[in-house]
């Protein structure tokens, strides 16, 4: 009885073994056929800037994303939208693996497969990290690496290798803050768990020799901000201070309905029902491991919707917190599937995938064949406030272009060395990815530091537009600016050399202004030492 009844187990197991990996391969091909078809996003092109010009630290976020993208491009020798997305195609795979063998250490086989099955319906964990690049793409990674080991310190705290769990934590937070510096939420919230329920672990000196690796981790980010006059630091500050900050009700409902939508709303709900479930005393996971999860996951939910009281947020920013909830979600489901729900539970389940497959499809029909554009309707702003144009045919602007610039050159209107002016990180990513990079054009940043972010640092490479020079100057109507207006004291002449139309479902989405700006009154580029 105990050799067929093991023989039953193991079938049952090698059954969601199966079925995860049917559900990491067909969600990766959907994945990778998404990321060869869909343009590159603002953020996604702007992070490009971060492997063209690796550093310890950058004006906004930490260095790994843009390490990230300079690997699975070979070292930016096969850049094209695909490649650089494989480090949010192959981070969600791992992922899902990696969410699945947690759920499997709370309670079983089918927990885990069923927390794989809500990470893949997340529109945060599936698509936005999970298909574009962003710093949260390897974040999540690294994220669900610590939580599989603090599940298994606080299983096993006499285990003869938890000293040696506890550094590993202590690296996994560093590489994940590395990414982005959210993942000091992690510390945050194993201290809160130490502090209330198991305060045995402050007289275990490996726990302060991991929190000094973590520090060690990262420590580019500190002396990068250093020598760079704190600048990540004022630049994220002034994003959620609360000082002279007033009562926001329209931020706190867009940051709350935003959270929902990106978290899938069927999770949200989910998730809060486990929640309420394991407060009431109803434990389907080990109380200390449901404590530590919760105390993992909530304050940096609670941090981004508090501050959405008063600043506007990112919905985004909280996703790791709603990440972690996934967890003791599964359990919660598969516990009342052992009850008898396994009907009814299975249907949300199968709903829940459909949402988000159905949210994909729709998302890529919009941004694919609607019609023209959703947003202003008039020259020369056609399309501004349409969001479907940042992911939407970028890579046709770059042959039109060319055609103007080689005509240019050959009547002697403009010089062969003309760079590229931008004056803001959006379209500025853009026209870098797909129009100067492939043309071997500089771009060069002259503006405010606020508005062009890394590209002041990548003016460093870039050089500058020399006194006499000239350079062009694209707008795009959805994000219009007039150089004439803006340059006006640093060319001689500035003129509309040309205006290139760009179709989607048969009618005009919006238009390109290509502007001849002639000779600099002086050297034009903006350094961080002249603001």
């Amino acid at each position: 009885m105990l050799k067929g009844n093991t023989y039953l187990n193991m079938t049952h197991q090698q059954s969601f073994s199966r079925k995860l990996f049917l559900l990491i391969i067909s969600a990766t091909i959907i994945r990778c056929l998404v990321a060869a078809f869909l343009n590159l996003g603002n953020d996604e092109v702007y992070y490009f800037t971060y492997a063209l010009q690796p550093d310890w630290n950058h004006f906004d976020h930490p260095p790994l994303v843009g390490l990230f993208i300079r690997f699975f491009t070979l070292n930016l020798h096969w850049s094209n939208q695909f490649t650089m997305r494989l480090t949010a195609i192959i981070g969600a795979g791992v992922n899902t693996w990696l969410i699945a063998q947690c759920g499997r250490l709370l309670r079983n086989e089918r927990a885990g497969f069923i927390a794989a099955i809500l990470y893949t319906a997340s529109i945060y964990t599936s698509i936005i990290s999970g298909i574009f690049i962003l710093p949260d793409s390897p974040q999540v990674v690294f994220w669900m690496m610590a939580l599989w080991v603090l599940i298994k310190l606080i299983q096993r705290p006499q285990h003869t290798k938890v000293n040696n769990w506890l550094l590993l934590f202590g690296l996994l937070v560093g590489i994940t803050t590395m990414c982005k510096v959210h993942g000091i939420f992690l510390w945050f919230g194993f201290g809160i768990y130490i502090l209330l329920y198991d305060r045995k672990w402050l007289s275990n000196r490996y726990l302060y020799l991991s929190v000094f690796i973590t520090l060690i981790c990262i420590s580019p980010i500190f002396i990068w901000n250093y020598y760079n006059d704190f600048i990540t630091w004022r630049f994220h500050s002034s994003r959620v201070s609360m000082t002279h900050a007033s009562f926001n009700t329209d931020a706190f409902i867009t940051a709350t309905i935003g959270q929902i939508a990106y978290n899938n709303p069927i999770n949200v709900v989910l998730s809060c029902m486990a929640v309420i479930a394991f407060i009431k005393r109803k434990y389907f996971i080990q109380r200390d491991i449901g404590r530590l999860l919760l105390t993992c996951a909530l304050p940096i939910i609670f941090v981004t919707t508090g501050i959405s009281l008063f600043r506007d947020v990112l919905p985004h920013w909280s996703g790791p917190g709603f990440m972690t909830l996934l967890l003791p979600t599964a359990a919660f489901i598969e516990n009342k599937i052992t009850e008898g729900g396994k009907i009814i539970y299975k249907k949300i389940l199968d709903f829940n995938v459909g949402l988000i497959a159905s949210v994909l499809i729709i998302g890529l029909f919009i941004v694919q064949l609607y019609p023209g554009t959703m947003g202003n309707k008039t020259a020369p702003e056609l399309g501004a406030n349409d969001v479907t144009l940042d992911m939407y045919g970028w890579k046709t602007l770059k042959p039109a272009f060319e055609k103007i610039r080689e005509k240019d050159i050959q009547d002697g209107q403009m010089q062969a060395s003309a760079a590229l002016v931008v004056n803001k990180w959006f379209p500025a990513g853009h026209l870098l990815f797909y129009v100067a990079e492939p043309l071997h054009m500089r771009v060069i940043g002259v503006g405010q530091l606020d508005d062009l972010h890394k590209f002041v640092w990548l003016n460093k490479q870039m050089g500058f537009v020399p006194k006499g020079g000239d350079a062009y100057f694209i707008s795009t109507s959805n994000y219009y600016s007039n150089p004439k207006d803006i340059y006006k004291n640093d060319f001689l002449k500035i003129n509309l050399a040309d205006s290139i139309r760009q179709y989607r479902g048969g009618k005009v989405a919006r238009y390109w202004y290509i502007y001849q700006l002639k000779g600099a009154a002086s050297n034009l580029s903006t350094q961080l030492d002249s603001l």
